[in-house]
């Protein structure tokens, strides 16, 4: 299980952002490669030079980097290429709608496409049936969140849910 935390573009200028993150992880014996930091495509191009050193560094140190609701902001392909991402969030904007929408399903597909030939882990936002799901899996998404698979919760709700999730939905 991983745990995602969304960064603003204003943390993503601050060159103490991945030294705090790492005491944090260290203090709560939480592995780095458990964590994913989560920023929006406009917030991750804003400052390019900026941003690959820090981003780099977080890296280094083992965390994921997400770019989320991809496919809905600024983008360039060349900063994808550049940028030291592990992971791109399909937008929930084309999950909601894929079991009815032939351009979501294309876009989906492309996004998958994309991010696999470039070694990035696919997750999907706003799975809310099991169609959705399925169309995901069969395409090759790696991951999927939504309320399909649980609705917002506190800590302890999480506890609780994670002792039973990997039965809830394991693949068959």
């Amino acid at each position: 299980m991983f745990l995602s935390l969304n960064i603003s573009a204003h943390s993503l200028s601050d060159m103490q952002l991945a030294d705090r993150i790492m005491a944090i992880c260290q203090t709560h014996a939480v592995a780095t490669d458990r964590i994913i930091l989560e920023m929006t495509e406009t917030s991750a191009m804003t400052d390019p030079t900026t941003t690959l050193d820090l981003l780099t560094r977080l890296r280094i140190k083992g965390l994921n980097l997400s770019i989320d609701d991809f496919g809905t902001g600024y983008s360039s392909m060349i900063r994808l290429v550049q940028l030291p991402f592990s992971e791109l969030k399909v937008d929930k904007m084309f999950v909601i709608n894929v079991a009815q929408s032939t351009e979501s399903q294309n876009v989906i597909r492309a996004i998958i496409g994309l991010g696999h030939s470039l070694g990035l882990r696919i997750t999907a936002e706003g799975v809310e049936d099991q169609a959705a799901f399925q169309f995901l899996q069969d395409e090759g998404c790696d991951l999927a969140q939504g309320y399909w698979f649980a609705q917002p919760m506190n800590g302890a709700q999480a506890a609780q849910w994670q002792l039973a999730w990997p039965h809830r939905y394991a693949r068959n």
